[in-house]
């Protein structure tokens, strides 16, 4: 079950008992999942009647959720932190959990399909994957955000930011909570706005000066090139790296067009969305396979030179991208 199904079934008034595993890439949602359950009982006898459990032997975890609520209609126990032979010792007891008990695993990450309590626990339908939003959904949640906290959010800016911020609904909150104070109530929170408060992350930052360099733009890319390795808040070596990234993306594209893929076809294959799929193509068009590797090396090659003394990290960067567009 996805963590939105669970989430909507929660907040309907859905009954909790037995146990449940929480897993899943956003931490955001999944930590706000536990504390959702965690708030069925009682607030003044909270204390008593829920349990966080991390690395526990699994005795204590049995012990924990065989213990009746303290004048309540539930306890819920929380365990973190667990290692394979606590779950694979747990794995026959889950069925015997008592309804007055909402037993929750939490291991953040992909769910653990091979796990014997992770499959024991979905064969339940009680395993509960908290995944990161995507495109539409992200939009939703900041304007859902905004409207609960009173602020006027443009979808221009609710674009900026997610393209700034990326699916971290932590980090999107908390920008938005900043933006409405920076802006005043009732004003509205624009790109403009957003772009005065938010610094542009180094992955956006270099994705612009390669769009420049793809598209034949020396002048302004090296331009933009130079005002980011000098900038203080980044690393050249660490920008080399998403230098290297890019130019791999596009030969994994350069590679499938090669198989006879369509653009929708690449972009299904590798993830990708369609724009940032037809932009790889169009640059892996105009360059041999040969000239990618090449320019992809030279990237890789700015940290071997930094560590060998061969050649500043900076210099490295900026001498790959001459020699390459």
């Amino acid at each position: 079950m996805d963590g939105m199904t669970f989430m909507k079934a929660l907040n309907a008034g859905s009954t909790l008992g037995g146990v449940y595993y929480f897993c899943g890439e956003d931490s955001y949602s999944l930590n706000k999942g536990v504390r959702a359950i965690i708030a069925r009982t009682n607030p003044d006898l909270r204390d008593m009647n829920a349990t966080i459990l991390r690395a526990p032997a699994p005795a204590d975890v049995q012990a924990a959720a065989e213990s009746m609520p303290f004048f309540d209609a539930l306890r819920v126990v929380v365990v973190q932190e667990f290692d394979a032979d606590t779950a694979n010792a747990l794995e026959g007891y889950i069925k015997s959990v008592p309804e007055t008990t909402a037993l929750v695993f939490v291991r953040p990450g992909k769910p653990p399909l091979a796990n014997p309590l992770y499959k024991a626990i979905n064969a339940l339908d009680r395993a509960i994957s908290f995944n990161p939003l995507t495109g539409t959904e992200l939009n939703l949640f900041l304007q859902n955000r905004a409207k609960k906290n009173g602020i006027v959010l443009d979808e221009s800016a609710a674009n900026r930011m997610i393209a700034y911020l990326g699916s971290d609904l932590g980090a999107l909150e908390n920008t938005l909570l900043m933006l409405g104070a920076y802006v005043g109530f009732g004003n509205r929170v624009t790109t403009k706005a957003v772009d005065a408060c938010v610094q542009k992350p180094s992955e956006a930052k270099v994705f612009d000066v390669m769009n420049l360099l793809w598209a034949g733009n020396k002048r302004d890319g090296m331009r933009a090139l130079l005002a980011l390795v000098n900038d203080p808040s980044e690393n050249a070596m660490g920008l080399a790296t998403m230098f290297a990234r890019n130019v791999r993306s596009v030969l994994n594209v350069k590679q499938l067009l090669s198989l006879g893929k369509t653009e929708t076809q690449i972009a299904q294959t590798l993830g990708m969305k369609a724009y940032p799929a037809q932009k790889s193509a169009a640059h892996a068009k105009k360059r041999s396979y040969a000239q990618l590797m090449a320019m992809m090396d030279a990237f890789i090659a700015v940290e071997w030179n930094q560590k060998q003394g061969l050649g500043k990290a900076e210099d490295s960067l900026i001498l790959a991208c001459q020699e390459h567009f």
